[in-house]
């Protein structure tokens, strides 16, 4: 895989980034409707009748989601602005757009399994909240995954942002 990105690939990554983070802003909306729909321990669509039924997960979860995916929509959104209005190109600009992409989705993983998890996704064994399983193995990885990601993705953004000062 080529990292060193001519201008129109790194145009078409800045776009592409764009796309990711109003997916996963979509997604976060979408836990909206599900904590709706969990603190009234019911699917209540007017005007049609309410069904009464338990939502996977906990409000806390469904919260951090909700939040979660807006947040993370929001910030890949502007990092990929950023991304344009330093000029990003070559390494930086793969590193810091297939960063952002994999940030989204990984903590996309991060609290929808987690919020399905017995321990939080806070480990891949038993934590004080809970036993380790499948989805907070899932929960931990994918937030690790996107952790790092983030961590590299930030530091070029503002090692660019700071070079360019001095120019």
């Amino acid at each position: 895989m080529n990292t060193d990105l001519n201008v129109e690939q790194s145009t078409q990554l800045f776009h592409r980034v764009i796309g990711h983070g109003m997916i996963v802003l979509g997604i976060g909306l979408v836990a909206g409707i599900a904590l709706i729909f969990s603190l009234l321990d019911a699917v209540t669509l007017w005007p049609l009748p309410v069904w009464e039924v338990s939502i996977p997960g906990s409000t806390r979860g469904w919260q951090a989601a909700h939040v979660g995916g807006i947040l993370n929509g929001v910030m890949i959104t502007a990092i990929a602005l950023a991304m344009n209005k330093l000029d990003l190109s070559g390494k930086r600009c793969f590193w810091v757009g297939w960063g952002m992409i994999i940030t989204g989705w990984g903590n996309t993983v991060f609290y929808w399994a987690g919020n399905f998890s017995t321990n939080r996704g806070l480990s891949v064994s038993a934590t004080p909240y809970g036993d380790g399983e499948i989805f907070g193995a899932l929960a931990f990885l994918g937030g690790g995954a996107a952790m790092a990601f983030t961590f590299i993705a930030v530091f070029i953004i503002a090692k660019s942002a700071f070079q360019q000062a001095k120019a």
